[in-house]
């Protein structure tokens, strides 16, 4: 008897439980909200790099295991619960001076590891489960437990020596599934289910930037950039919601893998473009580097959203010209953004009608192809 959740709605625990990921993502933005000699130093990189990682791996292997067998159980519920707590602990800890709480965090992500161990840990020893998917639970049994343990272990040792392991276990974790699950031919997902769970991560870190552009929407600060940053906004959320919410098949027997790790970049871009905007204005920023990292965060973006076209609905699929043109838009667009690096205002512009091309072309795509193999649902009113 197969215990894989064939239909599966995002329930309200999972809602609930996103709500911390809400100031998570708020403490890892902030990482690297504050400029040094005009740059971000190699430092506050590689802290927020290894937090988006650390975040992002237990919201994704709780998520897929909710995908798979999780269910409002009490035990499942008491579980999540926990884990907020300790996410908010270890949220609290996320900042400049993390090292000198480092056994702290230590012990807190851990044991917030151990959760997801014990959750597999009951599913696996469940009558309901059959031989088949435990052999798949064996998989997140050993990244849970082997995480536990480096993650304890390096919070027994100095931190010139702990910090190493805590750097590799995050790592590894983030690496490990790639190979057990690619190699897992019985593993299945609820890809609906799946889409709708990212999507909602996705969400909240757009969530993070209407933070940052609430700055721009006040009396004393209103002025074009305002405008503009949320033209910048509003665009990138249609070029996303097209492809995950339309365009993207959610009938394929895909397992999810691609998708779950396109998302990353997504993340991380959508965060940087966030910061950035407030770079571009900061007199104190060097305007290259500004330019440079609001680019790079675009382009993370585009690249991993436009990625995920080959699992589109076969009339949906991108073709060659297609990415051509997309990449055309970007390059042309940052080639003249660095040019104009040092006057801001023409910057943003120039963003402003990149975020608006790859947007518009996107819909055009869409609703062309769709007028020709489907029938459009769309309506003005």
């Amino acid at each position: 008897m197969t215990t894989l959740i064939k239909h599966k709605r995002v329930e309200f625990s999972e809602l609930f439980y996103d709500l911390v990921f809400v100031f998570a993502i708020s403490k890892v933005t902030a990482l690297i909200h504050h400029l040094h000699n005009g740059i971000l130093t190699w430092n506050s990189l590689l802290d927020f790099f290894m937090s988006v990682l650390l975040l992002t791996d237990s919201w994704m292997i709780q998520t897929v295991y909710t995908n798979r067998y999780g269910k409002n159980s009490l035990f499942n519920m008491v579980i999540m619960f926990i884990k907020m707590g300790l996410l908010l602990f270890i949220s609290n800890l996320i900042k400049d001076d993390w090292q000198q709480y480092f056994h702290y965090v230590c012990w807190a992500i851990g044991t917030l590891t151990l959760t997801l161990f014990f959750q597999y840990l009951v599913e696996f020893f469940k009558k309901s489960t059959d031989n088949v998917h435990r052999e798949s639970i064996k998989g997140f049994l050993w990244i849970t437990g082997l995480r536990s343990l480096e993650i304890y272990l390096a919070a027994l040792l100095p931190i010139y020596i702990g910090v190493y392991i805590l750097y590799a276990s995050i790592l590894l974790t983030f690496i490990t599934p790639i190979t057990s699950i690619s190699k897992d031919d019985h593993f299945q997902i609820v890809l609906p289910h799946l889409i709708e769970r990212i999507s909602l991560l996705v969400i909240i870190t757009f969530g993070e930037m209407i933070m940052e552009l609430a700055n721009f929407f006040t009396i004393e600060n209103f002025s074009i950039y305002s405008v503009l940053y949320f033209i910048i906004m509003i665009s990138l959320f249609l070029f996303y919601f097209g492809q995950f919410d339309h365009a993207i098949d959610e009938k394929s027997n895909q397992k999810g893998l691609f998708l779950i790790y396109s998302h990353y970049p997504i993340f991380i871009g959508l965060m940087m473009m966030t910061v950035s905007m407030s770079f571009l204005l900061n007199p104190e920023a060097n305007r290259l580097f500004a330019t440079s990292f609001f680019y790079i965060g675009i382009g993370l973006f585009q690249a991993a959203v436009l990625a995920n076209g080959p699992y589109n609905k076969h009339y949906l699929r991108y073709s060659k010209s297609y990415y051509c043109v997309q990449a055309t838009l970007y390059l042309a667009a940052l080639i003249l953004s660095l040019i104009f690096a040092s006057n801001p205002i023409i910057v943003v512009s120039i963003t402003t009608i990149l975020a608006l091309a790859i947007a518009i072309h996107s819909i055009y795509f869409y609703m062309t192809q769709t007028k020709k193999h489907s029938t459009p649902y769309w309506e003005l009113f």
